[in-house]
């Protein structure tokens, strides 16, 4: 599979995980709150180098590579690049590139995970809890593997497309700059005769 198809595969799964989590998370009540780009700006978030090659083949396709590259060399902020801020402390803003964000943030927010004793455990943001306190609370009750999308159920869809890709996980920026040193690399195989 070429690295087009590959991408292609993982945008399919990255629509339906947006539908599920998105779905779910307008059914419950509990959401990202509007322009909020708390996550965005910890320099901590992580992603995969899989993750961000739709990122990086978009920018190939608009000659925008060695642009990015460039502003990957020496990032002038820590957290992701793609973030663009609407106010001076950066808390409020959106992600520059929402169709290829990594997963994530499609599954950040409002998700499930198992814990120790492996039951269904509903995973929220802080601001969402402290914004919606009751709310929280009766729907972290009511969480079950059935009802509730698990972070490991779209993980391991995302292992079964490279599981050598996503296995590391790199701070947003510097996966984002191994995606596009990838496209480049690919690239330079397809232009030779």
């Amino acid at each position: 599979m070429n690295i087009r198809e590959f991408s292609e595969n993982l945008q399919n799964i990255y629509q339906e995980m947006s539908n599920c989590f998105s779905d779910y998370q307008k059914a419950t009540g509990l959401h990202c709150l509007e322009g909020c780009g708390k996550c965005c700006h910890n320099p901590e978030v992580e992603a995969s180098v899989l993750e961000m090659l739709p990122f990086a083949l978009k920018m190939f396709d608009e000659n925008k590579l060695e642009y990015w590259l460039e502003k990957l060399e020496d990032p002038a902020q820590d957290f992701c690049l793609l973030f663009e801020s609407h106010s001076p402390d950066h808390s409020k803003g959106q992600c520059g590139d929402y169709q290829n964000r990594p997963s994530l943030c499609r599954m950040f927010g409002v998700a499930g995970h198992f814990n120790k004793y492996r039951e269904a455990t509903l995973s929220i943001c802080k601001y969402i809890r402290e914004k919606y306190p009751e709310l929280s609370e009766e729907r972290g009750k009511q969480a079950t593997e059935e009802n509730t999308p698990m972070l490991v159920t779209w993980s391991y869809r995302l292992a079964q497309l490279d599981p050598a890709l996503i296995q590391n996980r790199y701070p947003m920026n510097q996966a984002m700059k191994m995606a596009l040193e990838k496209v480049a690399l690919y690239a330079q195989y397809q232009e030779r005769p």
